[in-house]
């Protein structure tokens, strides 16, 4: 059948919407021999093949560049805190999937002396914390049908999505919230990172063990930073990894002799160990809230006040990324 009998069909059925008789049949033969011939697609003309629809095909959620990370445009993905960060200590805190209160009569659960700012952000915006749920139900999913292959493609999917309705991105981060929570999601971001070598990669991490275990494998454009106060802190030594650390003012970075991150700039481009200001809403039990808030003016101020030039970012991802 060729294409203007094709579209006489189409037109045949649309007109009547149901089947009228015997010469109705002939056309429903026709339509059937169609769908079975494996070499032709009545629909092709309609599709493009390279668009992706999110409901139908389930792609993860990313969020645009927050306004701390705004000089960077670094869009993000991600994961309940606490119940995607297994290797959490001192700064694990969640909050109920379900936005409920806990026993304790609290939303926040805190396992550690830090209160996880993103346990806060679950609190606070339900979307937020049904997005990331989302995400990582959808992950777990995908790692049960295939694998490895099957979540770095749900990744590299989900990346091109959001491409399609934004424009071609430069940077990511990996994680705004949780973290590499086994090892097979670890290693679908080091496959998908090395097919998008286009774009630099980075993410903060405590998952030190699966790290370790794919060092080698990492590609250049996949920036990795040791978050300092996890269980599995040994490795940051031992394997030589770069860490960032969490001081409670300047003068206890000063003693440390690291720089503070107020932008993620050091986290994306830096080679050396840095700090980072204790900031967020903080638990009444820790005492630190009134010092983490004044904090969190501080890194606001200081990142607005030294912003970074446009022309120096694109030098600096030349140094880690490979021309699209």
């Amino acid at each position: 059948m060729n294409f203007k009998n094709w579209f006489n069909l189409l037109e045949h059925f649309e007109s009547h919407g149901k089947i009228n008789g015997p010469e109705d049949v002939v056309y429903l033969n026709e339509f059937f021999v169609l769908l079975e011939d494996d070499e032709f697609d009545p629909f092709s003309h309609l599709q493009d093949t390279g668009k992706i629809i999110e409901e139908d095909d389930c792609v993860l959620t990313i969020s645009d560049p927050n306004s701390k990370l705004s000089h960077l445009n670094s869009p993000s993905l991600s994961l309940p805190a606490g119940y995607a960060c297994p290797f959490a200590d001192v700064c694990k805190s969640q909050a109920h999937r379900y936005g409920k209160t806990y026993k304790s009569g609290k939303k926040i659960k805190d396992f550690g002396d830090i209160r996880c700012f993103a346990a806060s952000a679950e609190v606070q915006y339900k979307n937020v914390r049904e997005n990331r749920w989302r995400n990582y139900d959808l992950l777990r999913k995908v790692e049960k049908k295939g694998g490895v292959p099957a979540m770095a493609d749900l990744l590299l999917r989900s990346i091109a999505y959001y491409e399609s309705t934004t424009g071609t991105m430069k940077i990511f981060r990996v994680h705004d919230s949780g973290d590499f929570y086994n090892q097979n999601y670890f290693d679908a971001w080091v496959e998908a990172a090395s097919k998008r070598s286009d774009i630099l990669f980075y993410a903060y991490t405590k998952s030190l063990p699966y790290w370790a275990e794919r060092k080698e494998d990492v590609p250049s454009n996949l920036r990795l930073i040791a978050s300092e106060g996890g269980k599995a802190d040994e490795l940051i030594g031992k394997e030589g990894f770069r860490k960032a650390v969490i001081v409670k003012d300047k003068g206890e970075a000063i003693e440390k002799k690291l720089n503070i991150d107020v932008n993620d700039f050091l986290a994306a481009f830096g080679e050396d160990d840095f700090a980072l200001l204790l900031h967020g809403v903080q638990s009444k039990e820790s005492g630190n809230n009134a010092l983490s808030m004044k904090n969190s003016k501080l890194i606001k101020d200081t990142a607005k006040q030294f912003g970074v030039d446009s022309d120096q970012i694109e030098e600096l991802l030349g140094l880690y990324t490979k021309a699209a």
